[in-house]
């Protein structure tokens, strides 16, 4: 087990959830003078409507995963709801649900940082379709 501040963003990690262990991605917001850990859950039955940032503290053991990845396919001209992962000129970026806590509702990740950014979907290029592949086999 590893202490979540000693994770890299954009990294798979199985942490419990409700008492269930649950693969997840593990991203970070960076302040001025802070950051803050969050996982979303990827749980394989989930639903990608309810995709949501889960607060860590930094200190919580994860349990880091070697395997997952996330795979992009196909653009869509739709425009992001919660779940979706859509195409920006500066990479492709995920829209979930903020953490119940903050003052804003959406949140995107840059796929390719782990990283949150402020509103990402304004320069939206399309919906991506994605999904969680195992690297292993």
């Amino acid at each position: 087990m590893t202490p979540a501040h000693q994770i890299k963003p954009g990294s798979f990690v199985t942490a419990e959830i409700a008492g269930v262990p649950v693969l997840c991605l593990k991203v970070e917001r960076h302040g001025r003078d802070y950051v803050n850990h969050y996982l979303i859950p990827m749980g394989p039955d989930g639903d990608r409507r309810a995709l949501a940032l889960v607060y860590v503290d930094p200190d919580q053991p994860l349990v880091p995963v070697d395997g997952p990845a996330l795979a992009l396919g196909e653009t869509s001209t739709a425009f992001p709801d919660v779940g979706d992962a859509f195409a920006t000129p500066k990479g492709p970026h995920l829209k979930l649900r903020d953490d119940a806590k903050a003052q804003k509702v959406f949140a995107y990740v840059e796929l390719a940082t782990g990283l949150i950014r402020p509103r990402m979907d304004r320069q939206t290029q399309g919906v991506v379709a994605w999904k969680v592949v195992s690297t292993s086999e």
